[in-house]
């Protein structure tokens, strides 16, 4: 009888220690497993700060680049603009003194066509980093004189059709970055597609802002790397990121491209 009890007694002891380690067994695992999901949390946590300092740095990059093109336009046109008409208005009294003198004429005839040119060039180089249009008439409007700009090359055709617009206020920062961003569109197939036909249709509401693009190019395709990582398609996505807009971007060789932009309003 004693020994049967002893054997119990035993047989408990074993078990209750087996129950005991399988608990600190556990409790081991559990502790390693929730210290490995703490420390693998943590570390996303510093990569989605990372993401999100870089993210900002490069969003501050893009806002610096716009408020130096502000700059360079104005200076391009108060400054520089300005003296060149000066100076033309200056010739232009010579060249009124000077009718009998045929080689002042011929002087004054060419840096008259110089100054011209000059004073051409200035004012595109102006509107390029800064369309007045833009500032003062709205994204439509700009995106109608974009296209326009494009006429004179006889092996593209370019259309921009108004699908829907109903007027709203909208920050100048948002249509900057749309424009930029329809920019960025147009320089990459003329620059990588050659197409021979560029289509934008436009619609504006009360709720979003939306652009589908397509081209006749030779494509890409969307899985080479280089593609994704151009300097074209980052400063896209960065420009749409900034403003929480939202884009669609289909492509393959020898089918062109087609876009879709959309910003809703908040």
């Amino acid at each position: 009888m004693e020994n049967n009890l002893e054997v119990r007694e035993v047989f408990l002891l074993m078990t209750i220690g087996i129950a005991v380690m399988m608990l600190l067994a556990l409790a081991f695992v559990l502790f390693f497993y929730f210290s490995q999901k703490k420390f693998q949390t943590q570390q996303i946590k510093a990569q989605e700060e990372r993401l999100r300092h870089q993210e900002q740095l490069l969003f501050s990059t893009i806002d610096a680049q716009e408020k130096e093109r502000q700059r360079i336009a104005k200076d391009l046109h108060d400054e520089i603009g300005s003296k060149l008409n000066v100076i033309n208005l200056g010739l232009y009294r010579i060249n009124k003194l000077g009718k009998e003198n045929l080689s002042l004429l011929e002087t004054t005839e060419e840096i008259f066509s110089v100054i011209n040119d000059t004073i051409e060039t200035t004012r595109r180089i102006s509107h390029d980093l800064l369309p007045p249009t833009l500032e003062k008439f709205g994204l439509k409007e700009a995106l109608m004189e974009l296209c326009e700009s494009f006429k004179h090359m006889d092996a593209l055709n370019i259309s921009f059709s108004i699908k829907q617009y109903d007027f709203r206020e909208t920050e100048k920062n948002i249509e900057l970055n749309i424009f930029r961003v329809v920019q960025e569109l147009i320089n990459n197939s003329l620059k990588h597609g050659k197409p021979s036909n560029i289509g934008i249709d436009f619609w504006m509401n009360k709720n979003v802002i939306k652009l589908n693009y397509q081209d006749d190019g030779e494509g890409f395709d969307q899985n080479v790397e280089s593609f994704k990582t151009g300097l074209g398609m980052q400063n896209i996505e960065s420009r749409l990121r900034m403003i929480k807009g939202n884009y669609v971007l289909e492509s393959s060789p020898g089918k062109g491209v087609k876009a879709e932009i959309i910003y809703q309003y908040e």
